[in-house]
């Protein structure tokens, strides 16, 4: 697959055939299955570590989301949310270990990673703007690979400008390139 194409593709290669096999109620059911499992891990090691906390569950985007709030404190979202990826990598390796399967789990803290996702995708807008303003291709900050896909999303869905990933984890970055 080319490194051009949206990073979807490119993380959930493994998955297509398992999630074609599904219908789009029992995959439902799955996130369904993996938020609830996420949720109660995360209730679990809020309990352990005696800190406050509402979860609040849902499914977007063929993810499983868990949201803590009221929390009081960045604790659980670190320094530049070094904390908050770990805490989301824990708890999508306990809810693989649980459902045999991968896990397309997402973690936010305080409302961090939607506040994050909204900056990238301003930051992405300006790249775009330059891009078709000078011609010159422009490169983003390193990001995760869901981060990625929603930048690569936002640029296919802006006419004059395509988008590539380069770099290896966890420094691959998107780049921002006029239409050609």
């Amino acid at each position: 697959m080319a490194d051009t194409e949206t990073e979807a593709a490119e993380q959930l290669e493994g998955d297509e055939v398992e999630e074609e096999e599904l219908s789009p109620e029992e995959r439902l059911e799955q996130l369904d299955e993996e938020t609830r499992l996420a949720a109660d891990f995360v209730e679990g090691l809020l309990d352990i570590l005696d800190l406050p906390g509402d979860i609040v569950e849902e499914v977007q985007e063929e993810q499983a989301v868990v949201k803590i709030t009221e929390i009081g404190s960045g604790l659980l979202i670190g320094r530049r949310g070094a904390t908050l990826d770990a805490l989301q990598e824990l708890v999508r390796s306990a809810v693989q270990r649980q459902t045999e399967r991968r896990s397309h789990v997402r973690v936010d803290v305080e409302g961090y990673r939607a506040r994050h996702i909204d900056k990238l995708r301003e930051k992405a807008r300006d790249a775009i703007a330059q891009v078709r303003e000078t011609g010159e291709p422009v490169r983003l900050e390193p990001m995760d690979a869901y981060e990625r896909k929603m930048m690569h999303d936002l640029a296919a869905r802006t006419g004059g400008v395509t988008s590539s990933s380069e770099g290896n984890e966890p420094k691959r970055r998107v780049v921002i390139h006029p239409e050609r």
